[in-house]
């Protein structure tokens, strides 16, 4: 088995197989979700997340087939000890090896960038949950994932769940819009954005901080993805100060499916059922943009109470649980020779 880099920019062809591996994979490795559209896969091998440098490694056999592959993503600004791993092994090749050598080699990679720790996530019951643990990962938060059927039912539920977050809301408006976020609004939606560090997360992880740089990054990836995305803001009436924001992406080649991005609110803000109201706001501007959307699919860590709650009297449902990974890399990196 032969691995080498490639470049998901140029490489056409590769970056196809990759994608093609991870389709192959969807009704094992995660069948709760329609598969990644090429447009997001892309991005998200081409540029990673915002700060970051990305790694791209393809394997294939002896006759030049594929057989696996991964990405390596190399934080710039936070996380400069961490890196954060996928790996894929196309469904006819599992179970030969194949991930283990391409495990070896990606710690290889990351302990020449000085990393620490490779980070990664499995959906629990998948064959990536098993690896995990037989390669000597570490156990860290459980991420659970729901999703909300927009049914006529919830639709006749939306006046009562605005009536229940409205009173307990005096002193704030609603800001809404679509794509990119005004400009009046951007320093306070930087804060917001970093107050969602206060979310459960590991201990070695460090959340992200936003500035206007950061989140006009993140925009580019939405618009390199060929995303439609809408946000809804809480404001406070008397200073204006953005108190909370929700964001869901919909892609246009699935329609029928919206992504939840952040919900956050900002800790002076709290208590106040700024998250349930601009998330039933945003079911309302949702059901003018978007007319075919049927599901939101949303994720949060088992122990963020507050934000579980918000989505159960939404009606969102358990579809699955992801188990989040350590790797030590001194642990699994093979000699420098051999990570060449």
């Amino acid at each position: 088995m032969q691995i080498e880099q490639f470049d998901p920019r140029t490489d056409d062809i590769r970056l196809r197989a990759c994608h093609a591996m991870t389709v192959a994979g969807q009704p094992e490795d995660d069948p709760g979700v329609p598969p990644l559209p090429l447009a997001d896969f892309r991005v998200f091998w081409t540029l990673g997340e915002s700060g970051s440098l990305v790694q791209t490694w393809l394997a294939c056999d002896d006759a030049g087939e594929p057989v696996g592959a991964y990405a390596l993503a190399l934080p710039q600004i936070e996380n400069r000890v961490n890196a954060f791993a996928e790996i894929i092994v196309a469904p006819s090749r599992r179970r030969r090896g194949a991930g283990r050598r391409l495990l070896a080699h990606m710690a290889g990679q990351a302990a020449r960038s000085g990393r620490q720790l490779l980070m990664s996530s499995t959906r629990v019951g998948a064959a990536g949950t098993a690896f995990a643990r037989a390669t000597g990962g570490r156990e860290g938060l459980l991420d659970v994932r729901r999703r909300q059927d927009l049914t006529e039912e919830l639709r006749g539920r939306i006046p009562a769940l605005r009536a229940a977050a409205q009173p307990h809301a005096s002193g704030y408006g609603l800001r809404s819009w679509d794509g990119r976020a005004p400009a009046d609004l951007v320093d306070g939606l930087c804060a917001v954005y970093t107050a969602l560090g206060d979310a459960p997360h590991e201990e070695a992880f460090e959340p992200a901080t936003f500035d206007a740089a950061r989140l006009y990054e993140e925009e580019e990836r939405l618009v390199a993805r060929g995303t439609r995305w809408y946000s809804v803001a809480a404001v406070g009436q008397a200073r204006g100060e953005v108190a909370a924001v929700t964001q869901v992406n919909v892609h246009p080649s699935q329609p029928e499916w919206g992504w939840q991005a952040i919900t956050a609110v900002a800790r002076q803000h709290r208590g106040h059922r700024l998250g349930l109201l601009v998330k039933v706001a945003m079911l309302e501007l949702l059901a003018e943009r978007e007319p075919d959307l049927r599901h939101i699919v949303t994720w949060n860590a088992e122990q963020n109470e507050r934000m579980v709650a918000v989505n159960e009297q939404l009606g969102y449902q358990v579809t699955g649980y992801f188990q989040f990974w350590e790797h030590e890399v001194a642990a699994l990196a093979p000699s420098p020779s051999a990570a060449c």
